[in-house]
């Protein structure tokens, strides 16, 4: 690589002279292969990763006869060395391609493992020649590619690219790009647009946001849980009940091994780990097809459940009990819940009070997201989570629920979590203190949670709840599939 001519920094409009990355692929475990591929960026000296936006599944553009694409971009922080070489960074973006197992002189705009391009770095132009072509930034064909444009939207919208003559944002761009797709919507061979995706872990399968809501089933393996404690003490009845969560549709199922009820005592992690890890084990050798979820604050019970086959963390403190947690996330790139409390289990009740709920409740959400995004954990691989019940009584609750809608739109676009399953203040509502006799109470919130958009509901009561959420998507997202007269 060489350059062409000399380049000289310049601060950029969007504040510090940020560059932009785009990632993609479409060969092998392409969820994998990007997770991967963020890592190493992020390794390189010099360098730092600063967050991603969300992971989109694309169709293929240019040479239309090949798998869907995923696509993001990743925004980079490069230090004064990095900025004055953009050149080596480029060879060193190569190298990380070749790697990967990127072979050169393939099919352009064909197949990949994994494509790395510089998008832009800041408001700077240059030009850099690149084996028979030259390389510019920004780069030359951005402004018609929805899934460049999708993702990078969702990190610098205001950006202007100094190439075009047309002085339009990255965000009035992709709208111009909207508009066109709607008009050609009737024409059988217009692609999709742009997916945002929900990973089912670290590689592998994933979701396409906003197709349904996910269900997450709970499992807890302890004496002590406020609704199902004792029941799942062996490993038998907790395989049983993973079994039957899977049957009646759970996505997800959520293995705990340490009572979160209010003014529970905390759990020693070896203890925690005995009662979690058999579980986890066990569920995967059945091979149930459900991903795993870890629910614990502690990071060495965490990395114990992925290590046994856990494919999740779902951390109620949001990675602040345990400042281990969240670079494990990092490392391990497992999904991971981040939830709004306050204090401990054994102190929150004391804790309730908010100058302004949803505005705080949010406020810390984008606050925790910010920290794990420090920490190194891409933005696809966060979900996020008000915490219902933990330092809320009956008001605070059903506020929350209330303006779930509003949440779901303020912390876009990180998926939100629900869990009001069989709580207190369902109880208080319904007359009803046995906790396995608010069913009705739960269908209400599942219900009221897919009509807000929230992405995934946690519950005891699969099989019921199941129901509620397919009738409530077929109101309610367009991006259900139609159901069909069967009956």
């Amino acid at each position: 690589l060489r350059a062409l001519r000399t380049f000289t920094w310049t601060p950029s409009k969007m504040g510090k002279p940020l560059c932009y990355l785009a990632l993609g692929g479409n060969v092998g475990d392409t969820l994998r292969n990007i997770n991967r591929a963020v890592g190493r960026v992020g390794s390189l000296e010099g360098v730092r990763l600063r967050r991603t936006s969300s992971l989109f599944k694309t169709a293929p553009q240019y040479v239309t006869d090949q798998n869907p694409f995923l696509n993001a971009v990743a925004e980079l922080e490069l230090d004064e060395k990095r900025r004055q070489n953009l050149h080596g960074l480029l060879l060193d973006l190569k190298t990380i391609e070749k790697d990967m197992g990127r072979l050169p002189g393939g099919q352009r705009f064909g197949p990949r493992v994994v494509d790395l391009d510089l998008l832009c770095c800041g408001d700077e132009t240059l030009a850099i020649q690149h084996e028979d072509h030259e390389l510019l930034l920004p780069h030359e064909r951005m402004h018609e590619r929805d899934f460049v444009l999708e993702p990078l939207s969702e990190l610098c919208p205001d950006w202007i690219n100094p190439r075009l003559k047309e002085r339009k944002s990255v965000l009035q761009l992709l709208r111009d790009l909207r508009k066109k797709a709607e008009g050609a919507a009737s024409a059988q061979d217009a692609p999709e647009p742009p997916r945002q995706i929900i990973p089912h872990a670290a590689g592998g399968s994933f979701w396409t946001r906003g197709s349904k809501t996910l269900l997450m089933g709970i499992l807890n393996a302890t004496p002590d849980s406020f609704s199902d404690g004792g029941l799942h003490l062996s490993v038998a009845d907790a395989l049983l009940a993973a079994q039957e969560m899977r049957l009646a549709g759970a996505d997800i199922i959520d293995v705990g091994g340490e009572s979160t009820r209010p003014g529970a005592p905390e759990v020693s992690v070896e203890d925690e780990i005995a009662r979690v890890v058999p579980v986890i084990k066990a569920i995967k050798e059945k091979k149930l097809d459900v991903v795993i979820s870890i629910d614990t604050r502690k990071a060495a019970v965490a990395r114990a459940a992925l290590e046994a086959g856990a494919d999740w963390i779902n951390d109620i403190t949001a990675g602040e009990f345990d400042p281990e947690m969240l670079p494990l996330a990092a490392e391990t790139m497992a999904p991971v819940v981040l939830m709004h409390m306050k204090g401990t289990p054994e102190t929150m009740n004391s804790l309730i009070h908010y100058d302004s709920l949803l505005e705080n409740v949010r406020d810390y959400l984008l606050e925790r997201k910010r920290a794990a995004e420090d920490a190194g954990i891409p933005s696809w691989n966060i979900i996020l989570d008000p915490g219902i019940g933990f330092a809320k009584k009956l008001p605070e609750n059903l506020a929350l629920l209330r303006d779930c809608g509003k949440l779901v739109k303020e912390l876009q676009p990180s998926p939100l979590l629900i869990s009001a399953s069989r709580k207190k203040f369902l109880g208080h509502i319904l007359h009803e203190p046995e906790p396995k006799r608010r069913t009705f109470g739960n269908a209400a919130v599942t219900s009221a949670a897919a009509a807000a958009g929230v992405d995934i509901v946690r519950v005891h009561d699969v099989r019921e709840m199941r129901q509620v959420a397919m009738v409530a998507d077929q109101i309610h997202r367009p991006l259900c599939e139609p159901a069909k007269a069967t009956i």
